[in-house]
């Protein structure tokens, strides 16, 4: 576990009371604004790039194949089930902060993902009605819309990973009911000659049993009720954040002895009360898969409008971050015990996470 890590005291407004014959003075410290602070070895930055005019909100974000461009996806004040509203999906050049591209998109932007065979980004747009899947040339802007029709997607879409040849793993969030699915295979194959992708059931919101990684035990009864963000670990298995039963489930090949595993989250000063997370990264990219021991994580603050850069010199190719949107705070989390570990506080609105490794191996 990561019981090494500390929390960084916050500073202190001192008073000073003292008295001249019978009047008494306070000497207070004016109080001042207090930002996101980082707990060493961690180094937590303003990313450089600004958002364009009328984007707000930042949200999910991806990185490209090259490592050279972060895609971010600003909410701004559209609604999450369609009905008014447009977002902006923003490509900045990572190493000078320039936009590249701004491309506004009808709905709510949440999902986003660049697929690292074609470079084209993905995003799901409406997590609560009205499920779309937009895919955007990253060299011209062009846009695909594609409208998800299926009986399986009830609510809205939230997350994707890619499966590969034109799908997606998508989180099939905001659902009637738990007979629904909380995971759907979308696929595109046919995305130039129809706007009706094909969609199958891959998660049931209620599975019939599922392995408790902390008791080591299997369970029923659970139902993921707020199925939200979605990413790969390094061995190629669906980790999904459902923030009703505050917990990572992991999602194996179907034929696998547990093929659905729990993860219980909760705060390592707290074990006993459940933690509710927002989004969940590996220390490897969310495109390529690739990993390093160096590298930065991008984090969005949706509240304060802001994308921080969060480094340090040794990034351990296992490790898990996730973002807890109720606390405010980014930290490692243990997918053996669940404990979360605060390695940055102070945050507004924490709310998306991307790895970017750099390559520091031997030649």
């Amino acid at each position: 576990m990561y019981f090494g890590l500390r929390r960084v005291a916050r500073p202190l407004m001192l008073a000073v009371t003292f008295s001249v014959g019978s009047t008494f003075f306070a000497n207070v410290e004016p109080a001042q604004a207090v930002g996101p602070v980082a707990s060493p070895p961690y180094t937590l930055a303003t990313f450089k790039g600004t958002a364009p005019t009328g984007a707000s909100n930042p949200d999910d974000i991806s990185v490209s194949a090259d490592g050279a461009d972060l895609w971010v996806g600003y909410g701004n004040t559209a609604l999450p089930d369609g009905t008014s509203g447009s977002s902006n999906l923003v490509e900045y050049n990572i190493s000078t902060g320039a936009v590249m591209q701004n491309v506004t998109i009808p709905g709510h932007i949440d999902g986003l993902k660049v697929d690292p065979a074609t470079g084209e980004v993905w995003a799901d747009i409406n997590e609560d009605a009205k499920p779309t899947v937009v895919i955007v040339n990253p060299k011209n802007g062009k846009v695909q819309t594609f409208l998800v029709t299926s009986s399986l997607v009830t609510g809205g879409v939230d997350d994707l990973v890619f499966s590969g040849n034109d799908s997606a793993f998508v989180t099939a969030s905001s659902q009637a009911d738990t007979t629904t699915p909380v995971i759907v295979e979308i696929s595109l194959k046919e995305k130039k000659k129809t706007s009706s992708p094909t969609v199958t059931s891959v998660l049931p919101g209620a599975p019939a049993t599922v392995w408790n990684v902390v008791t080591n035990a299997a369970e029923t009864g659970d139902v993921i009720g707020d199925p939200d963000s979605m990413t790969l670990d390094p061995a190629g298995e669906l980790v999904l954040n459902d923030r009703t039963s505050h917990s990572l489930f992991i999602v194996r090949n179907p034929n696998a002895t547990k093929p659905v595993l729990r993860v219980p989250l909760a705060l390592f000063t707290t074990p006993d009360v459940p933690l509710e997370v927002d989004d969940t990264t590996f220390t490897t990219s969310p495109t390529t898969g690739a990993s390093s021991t160096a590298g930065t994580l991008f984090i969005t603050d949706t509240k304060a409008n802001i994308i921080y850069t969060l480094t340090k010199p040794y990034f351990p190719s296992n490790e898990v971050y996730s973002a807890a949107n109720v606390l405010n705070e980014v930290g490692l989390v243990d997918l053996n015990t669940g404990l979360f570990v605060p390695v940055a506080t102070g945050f507004m609105g924490v709310h998306g996470l991307a790895f970017s490794p750099t390559s520091v191996s031997i030649p």
